[in-house]
């Protein structure tokens, strides 16, 4: 099994594609959000004309909803919703607003660098499209830490521009991306610490 680097960011060729068109972006090295928002968006042809975004402020999903889950799922729900806070944040455009959406879903020296990966999106004037869709395949508990392996897919999940309304061309990630997720537990909720992509493609 081929690994690429601790801390790899899946949104890397998202964001290399936003840097060929000449947007400043640089993500964050250790960790590259999650979120459960918007699993739901198909990729979107940049003709595309979007509804205007909103001014209301963009609240924080809950972590755990319904009945009591088995521990493993609560660990599933919990990086799900990683990647919704991440959409969701990236969509906040604002550095305040997104470290409080993300503070439930990443420890809290992760939070740095997910907003300093947002600003130059932020800077592009661009926001959050579709989002990312996750095919949870493992989840192993020891302790108050978990490892949880998904094949992630963001072929779903690319950038707006919010002075066009309009998807920015060629910037939706890759589908079947094999991570390996570590998430700790603090302060009763299961965190996203760490992504390990595996360097072979995986099959949702």
């Amino acid at each position: 099994m081929h690994l690429k680097g601790a801390g790899s960011n899946p949104l890397s060729p998202a964001l290399d594609r936003w840097r060929a068109l000449g947007r400043a972006a640089g993500a964050a090295a250790g960790l590259a959000g999650t979120a459960l928002a918007a699993a739901a968006c198909g990729g979107a042809p940049p003709s595309v004309v979007l509804p205007a975004q909103t001014s209301e402020p963009v609240a924080a999903p809950a972590l755990l909803t319904g009945p009591p889950r088995t521990p493993k799922a609560v660990v599933a729900a919990a990086y799900q919703g990683y990647w919704q806070a991440y959409a969701s944040a990236m969509a906040a455009a604002s550095p305040a607003r997104a470290r409080a959406i993300l503070a439930p879903y990443a420890p809290a020296s992760s939070l740095s660098q997910l907003v300093t990966s947002l600003r130059a999106v932020w800077a592009a004037h661009d926001s959050t499209y579709g989002g990312a869709v996750t095919h949870v395949r493992s989840v192993r508990i020891t302790g108050r830490r978990a490892i949880l392996n998904d094949c992630l897919d963001l072929s779903h999940f690319g950038v707006v521009n919010r002075r066009t309304g309009r998807v920015v061309p060629d910037s939706f990630g890759l589908a079947n991306q094999d991570y390996y997720i570590t998430l700790v537990r603090s302060a009763g909720r299961w965190r996203v610490s760490n992504m390990t992509r595996v360097e072979v493609p995986c099959e949702s």
